[in-house]
């Protein structure tokens, strides 16, 4: 975080005042400092970054002399060459728990060095000041108040020369160093970047600068939640929903109902946002953030975002110390079922906060939501009782598709226009950029109905980048053309990187493909997705030496570069619907073979192909081709992939497709285990658990995680360390031990409880008939206390046994010996006539009590799984 201050701190200077401070770069060449400072209007302002040796010429573009605030501009190319645009932020919880460090680095008066030892000059130096910023401290003057660690100035005066340092928060601008308190010398006032963000002319002047419109996030949650992207001339930028290049038409109606939904009167409630992939939920949910954040009258205004799905921590009770409203997205909700769990259980359990409103984005709800609010429920959070729907025709709601592709084609042209302004694009980018560009793509739009509003933003931004790049009119569909833009976009990137002349597009789009199907949470994911994709991209070329391992790390660093992590994780992806298409030309391409074999590719976790699988069920429904090559891998390596399969089935598709896939797999287990060499146990097995999944889904049951216990995305692969912290949001069992349930068919699960039960009834009756054999009158009554010590006893033990794993030690065998020896000597207590036929009942007993005990053992484990150590 530091480091990130440093690289945005410049010297600011008025010599014809003499006036000298600190400055923070917004993005290349653009400013942020005190007015007091710059003093425009009464001398030449001058900035020189850490990296320059001399200062440059600078123009006001905006100023707030109430504020105490200005913006900069300079020549790019030599102040802050290089830089993104920083992101905006707020601080919105009061948790002590995880209160976090904020930081500026400027020049003060204090770090005021001579040249040399002997020289007459004078360098002013870095100094990098951390603190806490409690977030009530001065907010009746509306000014943060950081409370200094570390060392001070011996006076207030040696401070002089700080004003104008941006303050971060988990690498997030947060607000500008303004003053001194001079009551408290470790005290440093800081004006808010909520005041700068409501002034007139600064957001506008701010994006004009940098392509991308200022908004805030919360700054403090930042470990816990998604961020926009990076603004960059990219297919994937442009049509994502969070880039808001486009307006929301037509959907003002549902947005009312979500406000009204989030201003109830519940501490905290959930809600499911459903509709086909295109229709516009994201941007939606976008839409209601913003009217809430932007607050109205008295109202608090509210916070919040979409949550990471790979949080740096998951200690979620510091939203429970929100001091705004919070409004949480998560998306793709349907596969990510245990966050949201964890999630609720620590909100459900302390929450001393402002209202938060959780909101689920599916494609569907009719198998994980009833099954997820049920649980819910038992957990006592909130009504959850909302489910809204998008559908295509709430876009065009008061609109037609002519207006919509007309104001789209609009858009993104004004778009790559401040995009190329802001020093995004390079000197290939052509200028033949406009709003009026010919349709070519758009041809017959006005006669388009039902269709997700996504295809008609397609065609505007087809027909936007075909005008301004000729050759890409040469495709014959709109996404092509988007996709030869995306493939120029990252050549630019790998080119930037590469040695010059190794640039290779397709293996640049093979791996894109593995990027986007595995994911790579940490940089040993990322090494192995890199590694898999190049091999398969070789595959059948002869290659006689493993890959460079620098070239590797290369090929990484371009990925990283070109769809950087807006959460978390290693790297992002390319966007959908642009993956889509991606992946059906490499797949394509490859001659079917690539999905297979990425699936199979050795090198990946088993997190990572529970993800491409994942991917490419979702996929799948606008490109049902792509099923083939993931059946074809499950049915060649089932005990690996299947379970992934069943799990991916269960928690993400609806049941008509959950039934397509369900076909597909058992055609391609049943051809797979006509092989020779196929290990028939297996593939019966397989053909077990596909059927009784073709059972639960032909009669609608929304239970099918038993097939095969809890998601394994909660598992960790035993060559890897957890780098996530806990915390009291945390799942309280260990991270290594997975609840793991036996794959068996559903008459086997129900004979073997049924002999479990009757082994009970045959504990209980047994003390049972001792006890009413012997007199009352003496020492009889003891028996019967023995009679539910007994059924305990023998539960106990099948619970034990059958829920977790132990090891092969003669001591752990003293329990279930015990309980059968003590069951015996009650059984022959009781004297009935003993037929001579039979074996004697001290050898009969011992051998039936040993069979009832394991029968019981095992319908534990097959009914609430058995508690097994990955280490294993």
């Amino acid at each position: 975080m530091a480091g990130g201050a440093a690289l945005r701190t410049v010297e600011v200077t008025n010599q014809y005042k003499d006036s000298y401070g600190t400055g923070c770069l917004i993005a290349p060449g653009l400013v942020l400092t005190a007015y007091h400072v710059a003093l425009p209007g009464e001398g030449s302002v001058a900035v020189r970054d850490t990296a320059s040796a001399d200062f440059t010429e600078a123009v006001v573009v905006w100023e707030n002399a109430e504020l105490d605030a200005v913006l900069l501009k300079a020549d790019r190319a030599l102040v802050g060459a290089g830089l993104g645009v920083v992101r905006w932020g707020e601080l919105v919880c009061d948790y002590p728990g995880r209160r976090p460090v904020c930081s500026m680095t400027g020049f003060p008066k204090a770090m005021r060095r001579r040249a040399s030892s002997r020289s007459e000059q004078y360098v002013d130096d870095l100094k990098t000041v951390e603190g806490i910023i409690a977030p009530h401290t001065g907010s009746r003057s509306r000014l943060y108040g950081l409370e200094v660690d570390g060392a001070v100035p011996t006076e207030v005066k040696n401070w002089q020369g700080l004003s104008g340092a941006g303050v971060f928060c988990n690498g997030v601008l947060i607000g500008l160093a303004r003053l001194v308190d001079r009551q408290w010398d470790r005290t440093l006032m800081v004006v808010p970047l909520s005041h700068l963000l409501a002034a007139d002319g600064f957001t506008p002047t701010v994006a004009a600068h940098t392509g991308m419109t200022p908004s805030l996030q919360p700054a403090d949650l930042r470990p816990l939640m998604d961020n926009a992207p990076d603004p960059q001339l990219s297919s994937t930028y442009l049509l994502d929903p969070r880039s808001q290049v486009t307006d929301l038409t037509g959907v003002n109606g549902l947005v009312r109902q979500i406000e009204q939904w989030c201003k109830g009167p519940d501490r905290i409630d959930v809600a499911a946002v459903t509709g086909l992939g295109g229709t516009g939920k994201s941007r939606l949910l976008i839409e209601v953030l913003h009217r809430l954040t932007a607050g109205s009258g008295d109202q608090r205004p509210w916070s919040g975002g979409f949550l990471a799905d790979h949080p740096s921590h998951t200690d979620y009770q510091v939203l429970a110390a929100a001091s705004y409203p919070l409004l949480l997205v998560v998306d793709l909700a349907e596969t990510r079922l245990p966050q949201i769990r964890d999630l609720m259980a620590a909100l459900a359990s302390s929450h001393e906060g402002a209202v938060i409103r959780v909101l689920l984005l599916a494609r569907g709800h009719d198998t994980w939501w009833p099954a997820l609010r049920r649980h819910l429920r038992t957990r006592s959070v909130g009504p959850i009782g909302h489910a809204f729907t998008l559908t295509a025709d709430n876009a065009l709601d008061g609109h037609n598709p002519e207006d919509i592709y007309v104001e789209a084609k609009a858009a993104f042209a004004r778009r790559i226009r401040l995009l190329q302004q802001a020093g995004h694009g390079d000197d290939s980018w052509p200028d033949r950029v406009v709003a009026d560009a010919p349709r070519l793509y758009g041809a017959g739009i006005e006669y388009t109905t039902r269709q997700p509003v996504i295809y008609l933003h397609i065609a505007a931004l087809a027909d936007v980048l075909a005008h301004a790049n000729p050759e890409f009119a040469l495709n014959d569909h709109p996404m092509e053309v988007l996709l030869a833009n995306e493939v120029e976009y990252v050549r630019r990137v790998a080119e930037a990187r590469l040695p010059e002349g190794t640039v290779d597009d397709k293996l640049l789009r093979t791996l894109v493909t593995a990027q986007f199907l595995a994911g790579a949470r940490t940089a040993q994911d990322g090494r192995a997705a890199v590694r898999a994709g190049f091999d398969i991209h070789h595959r059948g070329y002869g290659i006689t030496a493993p890959p460079d391992a620098r070239q590797l790390a290369a090929l990484d660093d371009v990925l990283t570069a070109a769809y950087p992590a807006t959460d978390g994780a290693h790297w992002g992806a390319v966007g959908e619907p642009l993956a889509a298409a991606w992946l059906a030309e490499v797949e394509a391409d490859s001659g079917e073979e690539f999905i297979e074999a990425f699936l199979q590719h050795d090198s990946l976790a088993t997190k990572q192909r529970h993800q491409a699988l994942s991917t490419i069920a979702r996929t799948a429904q606008d490109q049902p081709g792509l099923a083939a090559g993931a059946h074809r891998a499950v049915a060649a390596d089932p005990e690996c992939l299947l379970p992934l399969a069943a799990q991916t089935i269960a928690a993400e598709l609806g049941t008509d497709q959950a039934r397509q896939w369900l076909t597909g797999l058992e055609h391609a287990v049943a051809h797979r285990a006509a092989d020779q060499d196929a290990d028939p146990d297996t593939y019966q097995w397989a053909h077990n658990l596909i059927s009784e999944a073709q059972q639960r889904t032909a009669a609608e049951c929304d239970d099918l995680e038993l097939l095969i216990g809890e998601p394994r995305a909660q598992e960790v692969d035993p060559q890897e360390e957890p780098d996530r912290e806990s915390g009291p949001g945390a799942p309280s069992v260990d991270s290594r031990l997975v609840l793991v349930k036996p794959q068996v068919a559903w008459h086997i699960r129900y004979v073997v409880g049924a002999l479990g039960l009757c082994h009970l009834t045959l504990v209980g009756a047994i003390p049972t008939a001792a006890a009413l054999s012997t007199s009352i009158r003496t020492d009889g009554w003891i028996l019967w206390l023995f009679i539910p010590f007994n059924v305990c006893l023998h539960l106990t033990v099948a619970s034990s046994f059958g829920g977790r794993q132990y090891d092969t030690i003669p001591i752990t065998w003293v329990m279930p010996l015990f309980a059968i020896g003590l069951t015996t000597l009650s059984a022959l207590m009781v004297e009935p006539r003993w037929p001579a036929e039979l074996p004697p009942p001290w050898l009969l007993w011992p051998a039936l009590l040993a069979f009832g005990l394991t029968a019981l053992t095992f319908a534990w484990r097959f009914w609430f799984g058995q508690l097994q150590d990955t280490r294993r």
